[in-house]
């Protein structure tokens, strides 16, 4: 098995095969390496990935789709990350990126700014 076919393989996402292999790529991972090869870290990092593909860069919906061919027939069916999911996999995928020191934690979680208050101090 690849890279590549575990990554698909690793997600019910319906994503184009380019964005699996910008992911791998981008891991400096060829996507054309056998999956054997992958780290723990590797693993779970990619899952972070796909985690963040789905959740920041595609929609939170999509509509259901069908093509057919000479008697060939697919449809792929909605699909809609809801407030609890998204939560849920948001926490996971900071996590990981937390865990592993990935600067992806910084993109997600690190620009936020926190409001802070100067001490009140009584002058008398």
């Amino acid at each position: 098995m690849t890279v590549l076919e575990w990554l698909k393989s690793s997600t019910r996402y319906n994503f184009e095969e380019t964005t699996f292999q910008r992911i791998a790529l981008d891991r400096e991972i060829t996507e054309s390496d056998s999956a054997t090869t992958l780290t723990v870290r590797d693993k779970e990092l990619f899952m972070a990935d796909i985690i963040f593909e789905s959740l920041i860069a595609s929609p939170s919906s999509t509509a259901s789709q069908s093509s057919s061919h000479n008697g060939f027939q697919q449809t792929i069916g909605t699909e809609q990350v809801t407030d609890a999911k998204r939560n849920f996999d948001m926490e996971m995928m900071k996590n990981i990126y937390l865990k592993y020191d990935d600067p992806r934690y910084n993109l997600i979680d690190g620009g936020k700014k926190k409001i802070t208050f100067p001490k009140i101090i009584d002058v008398i």
